[in-house]
């Protein structure tokens, strides 16, 4: 891993959806951090004292697509914050963004030799990510931030000594995450959590609010399922805890591929039988997911595609794409997952 001093304009390149960056950390000295600004492109990052932006602190928020650069704050509207402080970037409400644009940085904590006396995340403009963290993350994030304090940006800060790590992980072709990344997590899950559950596990999407957010047919799905010994696992109605457990519990999941997938990998066991179904015409988040589960750990994956041409089953908007119902039973089973 390499660190740069504060000044350097090495690391100031635009980064690459293609490709991670290497694991640095900069070491920024009186670092002007605004709250998010509003916007599609999300505009929030790290400001040197002498104005320059740090290109790094801008987060991936699609598979090709990064945060816009904010507006410099007046130095009248910029409080101090004293002390030393990891960059921890985005705060998202929704939980695969969450994992995904969230926690890439933190595996910084595994590798700077200072003291850091806190975590400054910038949460999403106009989203009241206080409560939601409180609600759903906090434990989770507590956790893997060996307890240090959150610092919620809401107005712009000027933060005495900023670490400010690359991201680590990501979307797209930065699902499959860094060495250190990898690390960082899998070891903090190996750490803090103990197998409980079943042995067999569906996950499940059918009670998610928004119809297409579920799968099609998915209901028959489970009936068969559960005749065979599968127990369903509805993962929103958990913990993060709860669900790290039960992933790292079942010696065979199967399941449509969503944000569930992404948590997965940080605890399933190696030999772990993965089966994931491809619910949506969505080719290149899929791939993403696949790499990431292959790159976190190695499981004996299989994947499905019963998913009917669009040509000939055009979706209904607000409604799952189709699938071809019997013909997954028959892959389910050709598979030995049935």
């Amino acid at each position: 891993m390499k660190h740069s001093a504060e000044g350097s304009t090495g690391g100031d390149a635009m980064p690459n959806p293609e490709r991670l960056p290497p694991a640095t950390v900069e070491r920024v000295a009186n670092a002007v951090v605004p709250p998010m600004e509003p916007g599609r492109d999300m505009p929030h990052g790290v400001f040197r004292r002498d104005g320059t932006f740090c290109a790094a602190s801008r987060t991936l928020i699609s598979a090709g697509r990064f945060s816009g650069v904010p507006n410099h704050p007046a130095p009248a509207e910029t409080q101090r914050l004293e002390g030393r402080y990891l960059y921890a970037g985005v705060g998202r409400h929704h939980f695969g963004h969450f994992l995904m644009e969230g926690l890439g940085r933190l595996w910084a904590l595994d590798h700077v030799e200072t003291q850091v006396d806190g975590i400054l995340v910038v949460p999403m403009h106009d989203k009241d990510i206080e409560t939601v963290l409180r609600r759903r993350f906090l434990p989770f994030y507590t956790w893997l931030c060996d307890a240090r304090p959150i610092w919620l940006i809401d107005r712009p800060v000027q933060v005495d000594d900023l670490l400010l790590p690359s991201q680590g992980f990501g979307h797209g072709h930065w699902s499959v995450g860094t060495p250190e990344f990898r690390d960082f997590v899998r070891s903090r899950v190996a750490a803090r959590i103990t197998p409980d559950g079943p042995r067999w596990v569906y996950v499940s999407r059918t009670q998610l609010k928004s119809p297409d957010h579920r799968m099609d047919r998915e209901d028959a799905l489970e009936r068969t399922l559960v005749e065979k010994g599968y127990v369903v696992f509805h993962p929103e109605q958990y913990t993060i805890e709860e669900q790290l457990q039960v992933y790292m519990s079942a010696d065979r999941i199967l399941g449509a591929d969503g944000s569930a997938f992404h948590l997965a990998p940080f605890a399933m066991r190696p030999g772990t039988r993965l089966g994931l179904i491809q619910r949506r015409h969505r080719q290149a988040p899929f791939d993403a997911l696949v790499a990431q589960i292959r790159a976190f750990v190695d499981v004996d994956l299989v994947t499905f595609n019963a998913l009917r041409p669009r040509e000939t089953h055009p979706t209904p908007r607000g409604e799952p794409d189709a699938i071809r119902f019997k013909g997954l039973l028959q892959d389910l089973k050709s598979a030995g997952f049935i």
